[in-house]
């Protein structure tokens, strides 16, 4: 009877002590900043840089994987209508999410649309290539006519968004001349990417992009087309084979033992850079262009 007292005492006290902990507990507060919703993670870094700390950002689709073959889920579709304005790439770049942007268009910015590409890009080749963000000139242009339609949808934000915009578009200029300055001193630089995705940044700055692994994203190469691309790495005389972190590397692979090259990272995306700035997505890709150009050691 005296142990049943007992227990039953430690019992009481034990669930008095939950309560005061629970008690004491501060449910942690509701983020009530307004919130912008992007397509991929480059440009919610570009984002987060323009409105500073007074509006919150996010990407839906995770750097981890393509744009291209992604597929969203109820969820991340419900999650559009909590965003204030959302930003997409366009050009099918977010082919799955396209429709559910497009029903949301009293709140879209489509970037491809915002700074007027395709007219110029049309005259250049015979597709569009979707990965704008990759050119530092096209970010620098993204900036400037984004800081005009954040500050109609928060204009309480508009002295940050004005010194923001403009730190920025000295960053990414100060960028741009340094790339130019290094490509200067290399002669008919060519590189082999996994797919098109540095196809802006390669026009940029005159580096050769003799042929890409993948002639579309996610389809791999069949035995003939890695036949000439091997002609081709023979040709230009290629030392490095650039994969990605969000495709398949077999096909890579494959070229790296029979034509005995390197196989270094290229990131469109900033998964395994884990950028913090767009200015640090393009600037380590660039580095380690560089570096594979020059016969170096890339970065990890």
């Amino acid at each position: 009877m005296k142990h049943r007292k007992t227990y039953s005492r430690l019992l009481t006290l034990g669930v008095l002590l939950l309560l005061l902990i629970i008690g004491g507990c501060k449910a942690k507060p509701k983020d009530e900043r307004p919130l912008i919703i992007t397509s991929i993670h480059p440009y919610e870094l570009l984002l987060q840089e323009l409105v500073g700390d007074g509006v919150r950002v996010q990407s839906l689709i995770p750097a981890s994987a393509s744009p291209h073959t992604w597929s969203p889920k109820a969820k991340d579709i419900k999650k559009l209508d909590e965003a204030k304005l959302l930003v997409m790439n366009g050009l099918g770049l977010e082919e799955q999410l396209t429709d559910a942007f497009k029903q949301r268009s009293d709140k879209l910015i489509d970037l491809a649309e915002l700074i007027d590409i395709t007219p110029v890009e049309k005259s250049r080749s015979r597709e569009v290539n979707p990965h704008i963000w990759l050119s530092p000139q096209y970010l620098v242009r993204m900036a400037m006519m984004l800081a005009d339609k954040l500050q109609s949808y928060f204009p309480e934000q508009t002295a940050a968004i004005n010194q923001n915009t403009m730190t920025l578009v000295n960053n990414l200029s100060s960028m741009h001349q340094q790339i130019s300055k290094d490509r200067a001193m290399m002669e008919n630089p060519a590189i082999i990417t996994y797919h098109d995705s540095f196809h802006y940044f390669a026009l940029d700055y005159g580096i050769a992009v003799p042929a890409t692994v993948q002639s579309s994203p996610g389809k791999e190469p069949t035995g003939k087309e890695l036949a000439k691309l091997g002609e081709i790495i023979k040709a230009n005389k290629i030392n490095t084979i650039f994969v990605e972190p969000q495709m398949d590397k077999r096909s890579a692979k494959v070229l790296a033992d029979e034509f005995d090259l390197k196989i270094q990272t290229l990131d469109p995306l900033g998964h395994e850079i884990k950028a913090k700035r767009i200015t640090d997505l393009i600037w380590t890709n660039w580095q380690n262009i560089k570096t594979a150009l020059q016969g170096e050691e890339t970065l990890p």
